[in-house]
């Protein structure tokens, strides 16, 4: 006869609520992987297109200066250095110290390739580090994890 002041769970009744939470975790963690790799895109698109417009901000104060900043492919700013408020000068040849200063020059500001056309920028790359798989681009936004040559 049982004694019916015992309470607890039984054996099998533990293994099953585990297998259950597997069988959960099985299908979750890969979504969840997804939903990592969307937020650090979008992430990146972000950054790019604030690269984009302090660029821009960047050419403005040029031209106004009467320095039109020259058309180039690709110019590589490393954005970690530097300070925010900065000086930089207005000549067209300081882009990189404008980002820095523009962006905040932090330790985890990352790097942008700016491309500019006729005084202004026309594209914006942007990538947390050299080597790391999700690059941003503005004004077309990146749609999957492509790393860019830097």
């Amino acid at each position: 006869m049982r004694n019916s002041k015992v309470k607890g769970f039984t054996l099998i009744e533990l293994i099953v609520v585990i297998a259950i939470i597997g069988v959960l975790a099985a299908i979750l963690v890969p979504s969840m992987i997804g939903y990592v790799a969307k937020s650090k895109l979008a992430t990146a698109n972000s950054n790019a297109k604030l690269a984009f417009n302090n660029a821009a901000t960047y050419c403005t104060e040029c031209e106004t200066e009467g320095y039109p900043v020259a058309d180039q492919t690709d110019t590589l700013c490393t954005l970690t250095g530097g300070s925010a408020n900065q000086t930089y000068a207005k000549d067209g040849t300081a882009m990189e110290a404008a980002l820095q200063s523009l962006m905040g020059g932090t330790s985890a500001a990352g790097l942008a390739k700016i491309s500019t056309s006729g005084g202004a920028p026309s594209d914006a790359k942007w990538n947390k580090t050299g080597s790391d798989n999700y690059t941003g681009g503005y004004p077309v936004a990146s749609t999957q994890d492509a790393p860019v040559q830097w």
